[in-house]
């Protein structure tokens, strides 16, 4: 993704988006038919998740001179995220609802950024980008916080 979309190749850059959606998709469905859903692999799966987004929108952020505040916010609430799960030490992932409709969220606001390249949308496009940021932005932090406040009072 860091080749394409710095060599501002859209066309490749979608495509390698849309692989890597369909192979979260497909790689969970398989893990649970086949019973191999592990800990580790749910681990390894977020981790390339919040990987591919963070880079995706990192990367589509500074080709479009935006503000790299969310791509550092993902990457915190991340670490939060397995340190409060304590996953890094073998437990399983703990997810909120909120956390699980944010990590849709940056999918869709990464695949949002990339279609911005390849087609020419209108100026309401850009105003409802800029209000997916901040609304992810502020969901993403209202998820830090709340689970701050849960592992304060555990």
């Amino acid at each position: 993704m860091i080749l394409t979309v710095s060599q501002q190749l859209w066309l490749l850059s979608g495509t390698v988006f849309l692989l890597a959606v369909a192979s979260d998709l497909l790689d969970g469905a398989l893990a649970r038919r086949l019973d191999q859903v592990t800990k580790i692999g749910g681990l390894i799966d977020h981790a390339a998740d919040a990987t591919f987004v963070t880079i995706t929108i990192t990367c589509l952020a500074l080709q479009q001179e935006r503000s790299l505040l969310l791509p550092m916010l993902i990457i915190l609430a991340f670490t939060q995220y397995v340190i409060d799960s304590r996953a890094h030490r073998g437990q399983r992932l703990i997810a909120s609802r909120l956390g699980r409709y944010n990590g849709i969220g940056y999918f869709l606001f990464a695949g949002a950024l990339l279609l911005d390249e390849v087609v020419t949308p209108s100026p309401i496009w850009g105003i409802a980008l800029m209000l997916t940021y901040w609304a992810l932005f502020t969901t993403t932090l209202l998820s830090i916080f709340d689970r701050a406040l849960a592992q304060r009072q555990s």
